[in-house]
């Protein structure tokens, strides 16, 4: 619970800061239009009193449907993106899975946990990296297969902004999870070495096991 505490309590002074930067962007977008308060209100539907609140990142309630149509009346267009930071419900069940993971291979490799993306403002973060050498495998370890699909996509494209030359994904090894993998096989075979035993000895090894790889922990 602590650790959830404090990543509340960082959500909420975050939002505070970016209430602030999203009121300087209204008023400064609205003064470049040479439009006032109320003429801004009038074309969403608001007084001129919330729209002044707004400015000064003191709206009540505002929700992203209602910023979204102020935003385009005065020349901007919102953007809203959400990035795993951890300190989520998830995190104990993926910290044993990540931690036996790296035991049972981590030694013959310099370990990386929460690898942070070598992007400036990029927020996503790799669950484990391994390097040796020039090798660098970006390992992600999944606890539940829920869109497959979508966790793969995201995964490569972690791994390809990380400059990693192999992608491992490792997957909890639940009754649930093993259906999906074997529902899913032949869409997986083509891209993914799927023999967990082969590339498990191959890490625990120090060596590239030459494909990415999904491994069943």
């Amino acid at each position: 619970m602590p650790s959830r505490s404090r990543a509340l309590g960082e959500s909420n002074r975050w939002w505070r800061r970016t209430e602030l930067e999203i009121g300087d962007q209204l008023r400064t977008a609205r003064h470049v239009l040479a439009l006032t308060q109320k003429q801004v209100g009038m074309a969403i539907g608001v007084s001129q009193a919330e729209i002044s609140r707004r400015e000064r990142g003191r709206a009540r309630r505002l929700a992203g449907r209602d910023l979204s149509r102020h935003a385009a009346v005065v020349g901007l267009k919102l953007s809203i993106k959400l990035w795993p930071i951890g300190g989520g419900v998830r995190d104990a069940a993926q910290a044993r899975y990540v931690a036996a993971f790296v035991a049972r291979v981590g030694r013959a490799w310099t370990v990386k946990l929460k690898a942070p993306m070598p992007i400036p403002g990029d927020l996503r973060a790799v669950d484990v990296v391994l390097r040796s050498g020039t090798v660098c495998v970006a390992v992600e370890v999944i606890t539940r297969l829920a869109d497959l699909q979508a966790q793969v996509r995201a995964a490569q494209l972690k791994a390809r902004d990380m400059g990693a030359t192999r992608l491992i994904l490792a997957v909890a090894g639940t009754n649930a999870n093993r259906a999906a993998l074997r529902a899913l096989w032949p869409t997986l075979v083509n891209s993914f070495d799927l023999d967990t035993r082969r590339i498990l000895a191959e890490l625990s090894a120090g060596h590239d096991p030459g494909r990415d790889g999904v491994v069943v922990l």
